[in-house]
């Protein structure tokens, strides 16, 4: 009934049992998957994505293309998993409402019988009886059917309470569902991404360790022109932030963007941003949080997205990859960088705590993970890089006095 309009049960029906026992291996399979995944994922932290020879980035993205095929197989299973437990409930959905009108068709006869008593008149009723004992008989039978009414009332309380547990539980189930179907979509995309980005890269150095090296020349020229670009503008546009009018400091005026948070470089001049030549001016201009590909990235406040953008569509592992920027109603404003896929599009409002993307790889990066950066709103400027199209700056401020 209930469930017969959202899934439609096999004529060949099986038995509680039956899925029970089937869902429990669809578990073993999960296990199998995630401990294949695992090994994957530390294939693919042992190579940085920056590959200092084109052995080291073929095998990076082997490893990402094999652990995300892997990813779809843990989907499916779960998936296929989910579909189980549907149909489990949808049994015990069945055999309730069954029960249900079970209990009714009993608590009908009952109460018939209880109202053709009532009919009678009282003294022909005493007189229908031979001996006493008869007639107490009866009243000790219409005492049973009384008592016997309320337990059939009881149990149909009972019965109504588990069937609407049910259905809840069928409900979260189909939620659940559509939730690992449009995690399956994303997966296939990024497979298609990391294929897509192979083949560019085979393409590019047709095998070739000297062309490979041209191309990482290439691009750290690049990176250097844009990092230096956001270096001269940012440090202008520092001077117009007026913390006066800002927020005061305070924990939780942002919403930490992702669930965990676990920062891997903070704000500022950071041992990595010293050590290394990535930043140019060794100033690091947000923090960083540990995101494996395809973790959900939520925003920080409401607000509306000013823009969202993709660098490596115009200089490959260049810059920010996939971001997105929102403008928030207290003067702040945030950047989400190294996305693998952006669920937003420009002039979109957004509710704190609404998933804006996913987490990935893309731009320069070292690894997987969530670059994040609050401006003073009213210093944003989106211009026209000399290398990489449209980026977005500001006059940045340190995350860490507002999450």
């Amino acid at each position: 009934m209930f469930l017969a309009l959202i899934f439609q049960m096999p004529a060949h029906a099986q038995t509680i049992s039956e899925l029970k026992t089937q869902i429990d291996e669809k578990n073993k399979d999960i296990e199998r998957l995630e401990a294949e995944i695992k090994e994957y994922q530390e294939n693919i932290d042992e190579a940085e994505s920056t590959a200092k020879t084109l052995n080291e980035a073929i095998k990076r993205l082997d490893s990402a293309i094999k652990k995300l095929n892997t990813q779809i197989k843990l989907t499916q299973n779960k998936i296929a998993k989910e579909e189980l437990e549907i149909k489990s409930l949808n049994l015990g959905i069945g055999e309730t409402e069954s029960s249900i009108s079970d209990r009714k068709a009993n608590m009908r006869h009952i109460i018939d019988t209880m109202r053709e008593t009532e009919l009678e008149d009282p003294i022909s009723r005493f007189f229908k009886y031979s001996t006493l004992a008869e007639f107490f008989g009866e009243l000790e039978k219409i005492k049973a059917l009384e008592e016997s009414l309320k337990a059939n009332h009881d149990n149909l309380v009972a019965l109504k309470l588990g069937l609407e547990t049910e259905r809840a539980k069928a409900e979260n189930a189909k939620k659940e569902l559509e939730r690992l179907r449009g995690n399956l979509n994303r997966e296939l995309e990024l497979d298609k991404d990391n294929k897509n980005e192979k083949a560019a890269l085979l393409k590019a150095t047709k095998n070739q360790e000297a062309l490979y090296q041209k191309l990482l020349k290439d691009r750290e020229k690049k990176r250097a022109e844009i990092y230096e670009d956001i270096r001269r503008i940012e440090t202008e546009l520092r001077k117009k932030i007026d913390l006066a009018s800002l927020p005061q400091f305070g924990r939780g005026v942002l919403l930490v963007p992702i669930d965990g948070g676990v920062l891997t470089q903070e704000f500022g001049q950071t041992t990595f941003s010293r050590n290394t030549d990535v930043y140019n001016n060794g100033f690091h201009n947000g923090v960083d949080f540990r995101a494996s590909v395809g973790t959900p990235i939520k925003a920080a406040d409401i607000g509306v997205v000013k823009a969202t953008g993709n660098t490596d569509s115009i200089c490959p592992r260049g810059s920010y990859g996939k971001w997105v920027l929102i403008e928030h109603p207290n003067k702040l404003s945030t950047l989400y960088a190294h996305l693998s896929s952006i669920k937003l599009t420009q002039g979109q409002n957004v509710q704190r705590g609404d998933i804006i993307g996913y987490s990935g790889n893309t731009g320069y990066t070292t690894g997987p993970h969530l670059h994040f950066t609050v401006y003073d709103a009213r210093t944003v400027q989106l211009r026209q890089s000399r290398v990489c199209g449209v980026l977005p700056y500001g006059g940045y401020l340190d995350p860490a006095n507002y999450l």
